[in-house]
Formats: structure tokens, C-alpha cells, sequence
């Protein structure tokens, strides 16, 4: 993944555990997180949003997502109402 991805729209690859949050959603990079002991792989933390409302804000390896080329407040980019 690109370092600059923050605000940047992705698509998740599978259902996130104990959330409403599904493979197939999309939603919004809103920071990095640094690999650490516990967990080797870096991660986003993400906004989902559904029908144009968050719908939850979560953590993320790198490798649970899909970074789409669109970037949030972009014109020409995914509108929220998308997701």
C-alpha cells in the first residue's frame, strides 16, 4: 500500500469480527498504524460508512483491504451515498 493512502477509499476483503462491517463495504483511511510485537502487520484505522453515515470506525491489517484509486472530497472521486 502506497504511504500517501490516507483518504483514500478502500473496499474491505472480509467481514471484520464483532462489527456490522462486511467483506464488500467500503470505506475511508483515516490513519496509519505502524507494525508492532503484537501485530507484525501494518494496519489502517478505517470510517465505514453506510448510506452516507458512519458507520463505524475500525482497525485494520493492510492486507483486510482493497485501496481504490478515488479519494475522499475528490471531485470525480466515490461519493459517501456509493458506499
Amino acid at each position: 500500500m502506497p504511504t500517501d493512502a490516507i483518504f483514500h477509499w478502500v473496499v474491505l476483503n472480509q467481514d471484520i469480527p464483532n462489527t456490522a462491517i462486511k467483506a464488500g463495504d467500503r470505506a475511508v483511511i483515516v490513519d496509519r498504524l505502524p507494525a508492532t510485537a503484537k501485530q507484525p502487520e501494518p494496519g489502517y484505522v478505517l470510517e465505514v460508512f453506510e448510506q452516507g453515515e458512519t458507520l463505524d470506525v475500525v482497525s485494520v491489517p493492510t492486507s483486510w483491504v482493497t485501496l481504490l484509486p478515488d479519494v475522499w472530497g475528490q471531485t470525480g472521486g466515490a461519493a459517501i451515498e456509493a458506499s
